[in-house]
């Protein structure tokens, strides 16, 4: 069509006697689309190409940087002992068995592993591999997985925590309606919906845990946070930085000076969840109809956040909980309560098979955690639901039955949960007025029989939130106005 009209154009403006000239222009102009055309499929062919080189360079780096922590987990099986702290290579020993060596592994067709590890206590390290690749401008990358490990043959017997008590306090004179708890050796961060925000405490003392960096305030509430080594994760209502991260080397001396980056979510305030893994920063936001509601961001640098996906639903993300390459969400949605997103490739998000699991009835899930094969899910409170429910995910990632659901009634919001790595114990914040602390025993309630095992009432306001610190055995629990430390009987 284009050329039918320039030749009839042309025919108007040039005489007969230049027919000639006529059709070497009209072949120029046939050979100019051409060209162009075959450019444009070429261009295709390249780019796609191109994608399909670096997908496979990130899986060749996933699948290095697992082998790492696989050759870890295969050392500390053997002696543990011979995790030295440091930074390392990996290679098969003259036994045939892995083993640590040199300060990084370099692979035929180009990739390093460099493998760190951290000892957190004398029986516990923590391992981060990272594998780079460089094949010029437009295939570079890195990925990097963490992992804890411990020494199993050292027995760490858990309490009996049928038999809670409060081994300290601390209680405010206002409601500053507490929302999360995150604790990072001896020192507890709490977020909270008024006051400052954001509030540091010394445990050092658990009889008495004492406020500290007593001037900090972040200015806004402050919901979910996460803490990665020395860096703290904060989700806000600050509009253009609704994640906020800190360095948090000295937690005594938090300030705003301490803040190192900032991730502005499209939207106004609108970060509610988050959890982090190997480098990677998952955040849920509340429901948007023009936005996504869940983010991954590569943070192993957390100076300088990249957005590598984002995935669109149609419910607000408030809770998440990450296990095994899957991301476990409690949602607003009426259908799926649960949701569960494929996050094994952050730069790929996508619904796992089946999308999650409906509950009964349309109440929100607030909060869930997920533990070996089963996830434990809190919800609004219902007249015709029992809002706390456990769900099997023995044969796949997304919740089947049977066996379970399980449920169990609460008579008041489930807000926060909390499990404990052995699968035994989970610990709940409702604001139930009469026992806003309980204890759940996960065997018993998969066994279909009552799993509260214990209750407390310690009369400071509803229970918001809850966290549970593996390393002292021991239950921080957030009310509208207080702090407190649940220790088990011996």
């Amino acid at each position: 069509m284009p050329l039918l009209f320039v030749r009839r154009l042309l025919s108007l403006r040039l005489p007969r006697h230049g027919a000639s000239g006529y059709l070497l222009l009209e072949a120029l102009i046939a050979t100019g689309v051409f060209a162009i055309f075959i450019g444009a499929i070429s261009f295709a062919l390249f780019y796609g190409q191109e994608g399909a080189l670096k997908s496979g360079d990130r899986v060749r780096a996933v699948f290095l940087t697992e082998e790492a922590l696989g050759a870890v987990r295969a050392i500390r099986d053997k002696d543990f002992a011979d995790l030295l702290p440091g930074q390392h290579g990996t290679c098969i020993g003259a036994d045939g068995a892995w083993e640590l060596c040199g300060s990084e592994s370099v692979t035929t067709d180009g990739y390093t592993t460099r493998l760190t590890l951290e000892a957190l206590f004398a029986d516990h390290v923590r391992a981060t591999a990272e594998t780079r690749w460089d094949f010029g401008m437009t295939r570079t990358g890195s990925v990097v997985l963490m992992e804890e490990f411990t020494n199993w043959r050292v027995e760490k017997p858990i309490g009996n925590w049928a038999l809670p008590s409060i081994r300290g306090s601390y209680v405010d004179t206002t409601q500053l309606l507490f929302n999360a708890v995150a604790v990072a050796g001896d020192y507890a961060f709490v977020t909270s919906e008024n006051g400052a925000g954001l509030y540091v405490f010394d445990l050092t003392d658990p009889a008495n845990p004492t406020r500290v960096a007593g001037g900090f305030s972040l200015g806004a509430a402050g919901y979910k946070l996460a803490i990665d080594g020395t860096t703290l994760y904060v989700c806000t209502a600050t509009d253009g930085a609704e994640v906020q991260i800190f360095d948090i080397s000295s937690p005594s001396l938090l300030s705003m000076d301490k803040r190192i980056a900032t991730i502005n979510l499209p939207g106004s305030g609108r970060a509610r969840s988050l959890a982090i893994f190997g480098g990677t920063l998952f955040v849920g936001a509340t429901e948007s109809g023009t936005e996504s509601e869940l983010y991954a961001y590569n943070v192993s640098n957390p100076l300088s956040p990249q957005l590598l996906d984002e995935l669109e639903d149609t419910g607000s993300h408030f809770d998440i909980s990450l296990h095994d390459g899957y991301a476990y969400v409690a949602t607003s949605m009426d259908s799926l309560e649960l949701r569960v997103v494929d996050v094994f490739d952050p730069e790929d998000l996508a619904f796992a098979s089946g999308g999650g699991f409906n509950l009964t009835d349309v109440h929100d899930a607030r909060t869930l955690s997920a533990v070996g094969d089963k996830v434990l899910v809190g919800r609004r409170s219902g007249d015709v639901i029992e809002e706390l429910v456990l769900l099997d995910i023995s044969r796949g990632p997304v919740p089947s039955s049977p066996p379970g659901p399980w449920y169990q009634e609460i008579s008041a919001n489930a807000n926060g949960v909390a499990t404990e790595p052995g699968e035994r114990y989970a610990f709940l914040a409702s604001d139930n007025l009469s026992s806003e602390f309980q204890v759940i025993d996960l065997q018993a309630f998969a066994l279909g029989q009552s799993p509260v095992i214990a209750q407390s009432h310690p009369n400071k306001g509803g229970g918001r939130a809850v966290a549970y610190d593996p390393l002292h055995d021991r239950v921080l629990f957030a009310t509208d106005k207080a702090l407190i430390i649940y220790v088990p009987a011996p």
